[in-house]
């Protein structure tokens, strides 16, 4: 046994026997207290003693094991344990003798042994949900109870696990059970293994080998479309779709037509994988198309049949291709080869119609060609069964006859009419097969049959056009008429009554024509200027004729008439300039030309003061102008009204009518007054439409002009009576439209005018004047309606009236009318609103204390406003909350709360069994088509009701009545 190689090993024992013999007793120590040994190693163990008084002291070492003396000193030695092969060799005892005196020292022996291996069990693949152990085994390890072994996944430690005391070395296992999550995919799992010989000895530790954790997720079969068919040589592209596979990177496809892999492009969005290829082959027959998803250790297969046709578009030939008009043509539709062969051929119309049908490979049809036919398409529909479908193909043919040049009326008009000026061709198209070429001439010189030209007179005269093809050709002849136009013939003429006038009228043409005018329906005017009277007032035609046809125009003759006076009592002039009224009683008193003479001048000294008094009194202005007074009798022939009233006709000679005016002073006599007129109606005095709303007075006014004034009747169309004057109210039976006529001496004048009639539902009540439920017809449908308290606008808060600080919500108003209402808001003031775009709701971000109050919403049309509101309370405050039941086989219940005090008046809890409807209403349901309703709600606010079935619709109506407030209603549909 050599010496300790360290000063440190002699410490315990030197110390030890200075103590000793410092206290004069004799003493042995043993260290270490505790030897630790690697199972089958060695182990120094140094015994020491104290001073012996007598000087005769020895030491020594007591252990089953193999020892061998080490280095020494005075009062120490070292001994060492060899080949430590015991795993609980005892205690190794130092002891020492002094004279007659023997003192023992313990030291323990702790034999351990390191773990041959720490090895982490490989994991496979894990599905997302299902569990797996996680085991770690630590081989031959001493001793076990100073043993820890830890799983950790990643840094988060899953299991520690401490052992018993078990004699001699032993392997132990470690489990941890870990149901896999998608988290845990690439995660590695560690075994951590460390032997504590602690105070002792020191800490051993040793790990295993990292596996990292692989989870997956394949939950559902891949969708795999296809096409059920596909035509060889053909491509179609397939799809394979997969949802919710995971990981997605790890996700592998493998399409297959008939056991041979296809090349696909995948694309990802979201969760969903897609993979795309493209199907082609060349070989007919029954394919099975694959698509095989993998991940991990997972794999899933959809499949799909394949019908994979030969078919060849069918042969569709006209023998002769192009046939002359009345030869024979044979039509033939045949099929080529296909796989499978179940061909059936129809040869067919253009407009779909069969001709020919049959599963034969060739269909012939033979008929004559007309000149009908030509362009006639003929098709022919090849189809072929295939699986459970029907493939076809069609292809079509054109006839084409050909026969000679045809010129219709409409395409070359034998007739013209050009007017002197304008730029006219002398178009002319035909028909045929080949297309002809049209020439026009006249005689024996070409024209231009494209290019527009000048109209002269020259132009004017007979053309011949020709079409030609080469099966032959057809002529036409084209004559150029004469022409009356505006400048040479105007058609509105007015004449002065007295005045020598001529109806003339000019025409072109060539030769010259001749001109003659007649009054529509009478005899031939006669020629030359004659004076003009009020009976040459009315319409004329007049026809222009030469060798090549005639021309007609038609012209209106307007005659303008004076105002005249006559001598003797009882007319007045009033004259521009002169203050004041006057009048006579014989001569006519003109100004400028003094007072007239002998009895004229007389009689208006005599009449003067009696006619300002009479009839002039408040009749004239300080101008001398007329104004209206009423009884007074009117001057002009033909003007007096239906009351025999003057009008006021400022800076006038004489009084006259409405619609006429009288003349002035022209040369010393009266100027001609315009002419009377025949009536109009425009749509100032008479829109052509209106809008009544029931219940209102009806009056259809309709205004016209005309001289004399014309009186005007209306009628509705269909009905031949007049609506009510003014007095009836407006009723749906006033709507449709009206024909107005206004009629006078000289005419009439029709104006169609189209009523409108707005106007509320009506509703036939069973029961008492409130809470009670109501069946009305509608538009061909029934409805239930129900009764509730006044309030046309109703309110809604989302998601709640009672809303937490900072929290969001939504108003929103809803309202019916017609016309559509508009909105408008009261609301608390507060920054955070923010309005629709058509004013129905408001939004209001981060509710604040600022946001609580009373939420008013006003809709308003042309027929009235109505408001109602909401309360909305903020941080807990408590809401209204409407309460309502139903009950029985059939039942309405309406649950209303229009304010946050929910007073008890306020609310409607209505419910109504089909008994309690009667016989009368039962009888109205069947009648109706069997509409039923098994159990409804209908709440304010909440208009999308269904009934308890699922296969009835209901729909709430909103409507506000005058009389009964509020009316909900449910639209029955047919289950």
């Amino acid at each position: 046994m050599g010496p300790p190689r360290s000063a440190a090993r002699l410490l315990p024992p030197l110390i030890l026997a200075l103590a000793g013999a410092a206290r004069g007793t004799f003493t042995v120590g043993a260290w270490p207290r505790v030897a630790v040994v690697a199972f089958g190693g060695s182990v120094a163990i140094n015994c020491s003693r104290s001073a012996c008084p007598g000087g005769n002291a020895t030491l020594g070492l007591e252990t089953p094991l193999a020892v061998a003396t080490g280095a020494g000193g005075r009062r120490w030695q070292s001994f060492r344990l060899l080949n430590v092969s015991q795993w609980s060799p005892g205690a190794a005892t130092c002891y020492g003798r002094c004279g007659d005196a023997q003192v023992n020292a313990s030291a323990g022996i702790l034999v351990y042994r390191l773990p041959e291996q720490v090895v982490l069990e490989p994991v496979p693949a894990v599905a997302v949900g299902e569990s797996r152990n996680l085991t770690c085994r630590v081989v031959e390890v001493a001793p076990v109870g100073n043993l820890t072994v830890t799983l950790r996944r990643g840094a988060e430690t899953l299991r520690t696990e401490s052992f018993g005391a078990a004699e001699g070395s032993a392997s132990v296992a470690v489990s941890h059970l870990l149901t896999a999550s998608p988290g845990d995919h690439g995660q590695a799992v560690t075994c951590h293994a460390e032997l504590s010989l602690r105070p002792h000895g020191p800490l051993f530790a040793r790990a295993a080998v990292p596996v990292k954790l692989s989870v997956f997720a394949l939950p559902e079969p891949p969708q795999l479309w296809a096409p059920a068919r596909l035509e060889a040589g053909t491509t179609a592209n397939a799809s394979c779709r997969i949802a919710g596979a995971f990981p997605a990177g790890d996700v592998r496809f493998a399409i297959a037509l008939a056991e041979q892999s296809l090349n696909f492009t995948m694309t990802a969005a979201g969760d969903v994988l897609t993979a795309i290829t493209v199907l082609s082959t060349s070989t007919p027959g029954r394919q099975e198309l694959t698509c095989t998803v993998a991940v991990a250790t997972a794999a899933r297969t959809a499949r799909t049949q394949l019908h994979v046709y030969r078919f060849p578009v069918p042969v569709l030939e006209l023998s002769p291709a192009s046939a002359p008009a009345g030869s024979e043509v044979t039509v033939a539709c045949r099929a080529g080869v296909a796989d499978p062969p179940a061909v059936r051929l129809q040869l067919r119309d253009a407009d779909g119609g069969v001709l020919a049908e049959g599963p034969q490979s060739r269909l012939e049809l033979r008929l004559v060609a007309r000149r009908e036919d030509d362009g006639r398409q003929f098709g022919c529909r090849a189809s072929l069964a295939i699986g459970d479908g029907t493939v076809t193909k069609d292809t079509d043919i054109r006839l084409s006859v050909l026969y000679m040049p045809e010129m219709a009326a409409s395409d070359c008009p034998s007739n013209r009419t050009w007017l002197r000026g304008t730029r006219e061709a002398l178009s002319c198209r035909a028909a045929g097969n080949p297309t002809p070429t049209v020439i026009c001439g006249r005689n024996g010189v070409t024209i231009s049959t494209g290019e527009p030209e000048l109209v002269t007179r020259s132009r004017a005269g007979t053309y011949l056009c020709n079409a030609t093809n080469s099966l032959g050709m057809r002529s036409r002849r084209v004559t150029v008429h004469p022409t009356l136009t505006e400048r040479s013939c105007p058609a509105h003429r007015t004449w002065v009554e007295g005045e020598q006038r001529e109806l003339a009228c000019r025409a072109d043409g060539d030769p010259p024509p001749s001109t003659h005018c007649a009054r529509d329906g009478g005899a031939p005017r006669v020629r030359g200027s004659r004076a003009v009277s009020r009976a040459d007032a009315g319409r004329y035609i007049c026809r222009a004729t030469n060798k090549h046809g005639s021309a007609v125009r038609s012209v209106v003759v307007t005659v303008e008439c004076e105002c005249w006076g006559r001598r003797g009592r009882g007319w007045v002039l009033v004259v521009p300039g002169i203050w004041g009224c006057q009048g006579w009683d014989g001569d006519l008193v003109v100004p400028g030309t003094g007072r007239g003479s002998g009895s004229a001048r007389g009689a208006e000294d005599r009449l003067l003061s009696r006619l300002r008094n009479w009839l002039c009194r408040g009749c004239c202005d300080q101008a001398g102008d007329a104004i209206a007074v009423p009884g007074m009798p009117c001057p002009c022939r033909g003007c007096r009204s239906h009351a025999g009233d003057a009008v006021s006709v400022p800076g006038m000679l004489c009084l006259c009518q409405p619609g006429t005016a009288p003349g002035r002073l022209e040369g010393g006599r009266p100027a001609p007054s315009p002419s009377c007129h025949e009536p109009s109606i425009g749509e100032t005095g008479c829109p052509a439409r209106r809008l009544w709303v029931e219940g209102t007075p009806a009056e259809l006014a309709c205004a016209a002009s005309g001289n004399p004034p014309p009186h005007v009747a209306c009628a509705k169309l269909g009905d031949g009576q007049d609506p009510p004057p003014a007095s009836p109210n407006v009723t749906r039976a006033h709507a449709g439209t009206y024909q107005c006529r206004a009629t006078n001496t000289h005419g009439s004048a029709l104006r169609n005018v189209t009523v409108t009639v707005e106007c509320e539902c009506r509703e036939w009540l069973f029961g008492a004047e409130k809470g009670v439920l109501v069946i009305f017809l509608n538009a061909g449908r029934w409805f239930w309606l129900m009764d509730d308290s006044p309030a046309a606008v109703s309110l809604r808060v989302l998601p709640s009236a009672n809303v937490s600080r900072g929290a969001s919500f939504s108003v929103e108003c809803r309202a019916e009318g017609l016309p559509t209402p508009t909105y408008g808001w009261a609301l608390p003031p507060a920054p955070n609103l923010r309005f629709a775009a058509d004013n129905r709701s408001v939004a209001v971000a981060g509710a604040a204390a600022a946001n609580r109050g009373l939420y008013t919403c006003t809709a308003t049309n042309r027929h009235g406003r109505r408001a109602g509101s909401v309360m909305v309370r903020v941080d807990g405050e408590m809401g209204c909350i409407g309460k309502g039941g139903a009950g029985g086989g059939l039942s309405v219940t309406a649950a209303v709360s229009p304010a946050p005090s929910c007073p008890a008046e306020s609310r409607l809890a209505l419910l109504a069994s089909l008994g309690s409807l009667g016989a009368v209403t039962a009888v109205g349901l069947a009648a109706a088509g069997g509409y039923y309703l098994k159990s409804t709600a209908c709440k304010k606010g909440e208009y999308n009701v269904r009934d308890a079935e699922g296969s009835s619709e209901a729909a709430c109506l909103h409507r506000q009545r005058q009389d009964r407030g509020e009316v909900y209603g449910i639209q029955l549909t047919q289950p």
